[in-house]
């Protein structure tokens, strides 16, 4: 009984060993198994030039939306009578809109573009007009009567202007003055008065018109 007992605790811990060693055994395998597939490059320096420069292209013509919208009428003439000037009723600038969507609103600015200081004016205001002749409409002078947007242009600084804003577009516009008859003096209005009861004004204002969406 006694070598039956001694034997079997070595026989247990001798299996034991051996399935560890074979757990072990695989265990390397597989890590060998999984560690492959791995590899590795160096690199090193090419060819090696200047960057070329970069040639620009001509630049393409660029035409404004509203080129040709606005185009001029006639001058601005006064006849004099002593000191005191009238003016006939003249069509300054057609607007025409009419291609354009009516959907879309636009500004209209009448601008003073030249220095008519120390020219011989004593005092000159103009009441400048707007009227809305529709589409295809006809744009003249016939068309100013004091009653169309009217708006004050006092020329008292080289930034003289007036301005109509948030037009719908559809339409055509007609920009320009009513007659002012001798003596052209309303104070509220078109005023026209000069310093020499002879001699006219050395110099004329000069007038663009500007159109641009709002």
């Amino acid at each position: 009984m006694s070598g039956t007992t001694g034997t079997t605790p070595k026989r247990r811990t001798t299996r034991r060993l051996a399935a560890w060693l074979t757990f072990a055994v695989v265990g390397v395998a597989m890590g060998a198994v999984w560690a492959s597939g791995f590899a590795s490059i160096g690199g090193a320096n090419g060819t090696n030039a200047a960057s070329p420069p970069l040639t620009a292209s001509d630049p393409g013509a660029h035409t404004s939306d509203l080129a040709g919208t606005a185009t001029p009428g006639d001058p601005f003439t006064v006849n004099w009578v002593g000191r005191w000037g009238d003016t006939a009723a003249t069509r300054f600038f057609t607007v025409d809109l009419d291609a354009k969507s009516a959907s879309n609103d636009y500004n209209l600015a009448f601008l003073l573009t030249n220095d008519i200081s120390n020219s011989g004016w004593t005092t000159l205001q103009l009441e400048l007009e707007n009227a809305d002749v529709g589409t295809g409409g006809t744009c003249d002078a016939t068309v100013f009567d004091g009653t169309n947007d009217p708006k004050l242009m006092v020329f008292d600084s080289r930034d003289a202007g007036v301005y109509w804003n948030n037009l719908p577009g559809g339409t055509t516009y007609c920009v320009g003055i009513a007659a002012a008859a001798n003596p052209a003096s309303d104070s509220t209005g078109t005023f026209l008065r000069r310093d020499s009861d002879t001699t006219g004004p050395s110099a004329y204002p000069a007038f663009t018109m500007t159109v641009d969406r709002s």
